[in-house]
């Protein structure tokens, strides 16, 4: 059964929307149903100052900082990106409200992102004139910014930087809108290009690919949305392909005179899927289809396409009709692969599902056996979003950001919880 979504957001947070033609479709793979896991209490508490909004939460490679955005209440997206220091026994702010260093002034479109090379942590983002600012943490209150020869463009959006922590080399990437700043939904744009640059050459821009924008909605490498591997320098991103599905496409700079390659081709849409490197095998982790399911695609080192090894669907949710699995993020521990991601009830579109809808986050094992699931957020009826794992040195938090069910994202503030998650160290 194949039907159609049309997702509307504004380019507050990760932009995958506008699915078109999605299935509903039943396969043969091993299906992600949790075994009982053991006895874990979710317990999350609000961190931070109450009334800052702290939005787009991101934490440096290492683990010593978390880059933000505070976002302003008044509908127009503008605000400011900070870093502050994180203790790694207790995964508290240093300070407290993690206002340590105010880096720049920025927008939601143009916020920024960390990455991590052999200097140490940095992040990338765009401020409100159009440009590109590298900022280095020095401290849980200090930092270098420096402002990048690229030439000024306002329609950029979405930075990312690469996690290449042995290497002196470091990429960023970024979409770019055909004409008018802002959300990747504008209908003024009739197009958006992938474009990224060698840091070490901050004045040459090149292009990857241009798609066409549906007459509503995002175009598929918003879908998909764009990422870097963890671990090399790699960008997977959604790209339509001729039976309608929104599949993975890649650009591998690691390969000589790189050209983009599809990756998957199965019957499924991928939204936002995650890409990592993990022991002798890549991983990717997609929604799948705008539901509530998580495929685990692997494949071999130096094999092109994944194939779906395992999909992952939340056992025993609250929510009556739980939707867009999304926001996997990857985490390691003691030597095995989990993952967290959030769902929300389903609502007209994505705006609606992922900021304004009843919430929940989850935390799951991946390609292990058995398979376990454990709720991590408190039981309420708050939008829950953007779930970013921190790994301390004895056990692992992952935070994320709540909203008022029904707030307009642009005119609330965005509350910050920690969750304890059950891994965790011995005493």
């Amino acid at each position: 059964m194949k039907y159609t979504l049309w997702f509307a957001a504004v380019g507050l947070s990760v932009c995958i929307a506008a699915v078109l033609n999605l299935v509903a479709s039943n396969n043969n793979t091993v299906q992600g149903q949790a075994a009982t896991p053991p006895a874990f209490t979710p317990n999350d508490v609000r961190v931070g100052d109450p009334a800052v909004s702290y939005a787009n939460v991101e934490f440096t490679a290492d683990g010593q900082y978390m880059v933000w955005f505070e976002q302003t209440t008044d509908g127009t997206g503008l605000g400011a990106v900070w870093h502050c220091a994180v203790n790694p026994e207790t995964a508290e702010f240093i300070p407290p409200d993690c206002k340590g260093f105010r880096a720049f002034e920025s927008t939601s479109w143009g916020r920024a992102n960390p990455g991590m090379d052999a200097n140490g942590p940095y992040y990338v983002g765009m401020d409100r004139q159009g440009r590109l600012i590298l900022v280095r943490p020095t401290g849980p209150t200090t930092g270098t910014a420096a402002v990048l020869p690229t030439p000024i463009d306002l329609t950029r959006r979405a930075f990312y930087p690469t996690d290449l922590p042995h290497q002196k080399k470091g990429y960023v990437f970024w979409i770019k809108n055909e004409r008018v700043p802002g959300s990747g939904t504008d209908p003024r744009n009739r197009w958006v290009e992938l474009q990224y640059l060698d840091l070490s050459e901050p004045t040459q821009i090149r292009v990857i690919e241009r798609q066409e924008r549906p007459q509503r909605g995002f175009a598929p490498m918003d879908v998909g949305f764009v990422r870097w591997f963890r671990g090399k320098p790699s960008i997977t991103y959604g790209a339509l392909a001729k039976n309608s599905y929104v599949q993975v496409r890649e650009f591998d700079l690691t390969r000589p005179n790189p050209m983009p390659r599809d990756v998957t081709d199965d019957p499924h849409s991928k939204i936002d899927p995650f890409p990592w490197v993990f022991h002798d095998q890549d991983i990717l982790l997609p929604g799948l289809d705008a539901r509530a399911i998580t495929g685990v695609y692997v494949r071999s080192s130096g094999a092109l396409k994944f194939t779906l090894a395992e999909t992952i669907t939340p056992s025993g949710s609250a929510l009556a009709n739980p939707s867009l699995a999304q926001s996997n993020e990857p985490i390691v521990w003691g030597g095995k692969a989990y993952t967290a991601y959030q769902i929300n009830e389903a609502s007209a579109g994505f705006f609606q599902t992922a900021f304004s809808q009843t919430g929940e986050i989850w935390l799951s094992t991946v390609l292990q056996s058995p398979p376990q699931q454990w709720q991590i957020s408190e039981n309420s009826d708050t939008a829950k979003a953007e779930p970013e794992p921190y790994v301390g040195r004895s056990r692992v938090w992952v935070f994320y950001s709540a909203l008022p069910k029904g707030a307009n994202p642009l005119t609330t503030t965005w509350s910050l919880r920690r969750a304890d998650t059950p891994l965790r160290r011995s005493e």
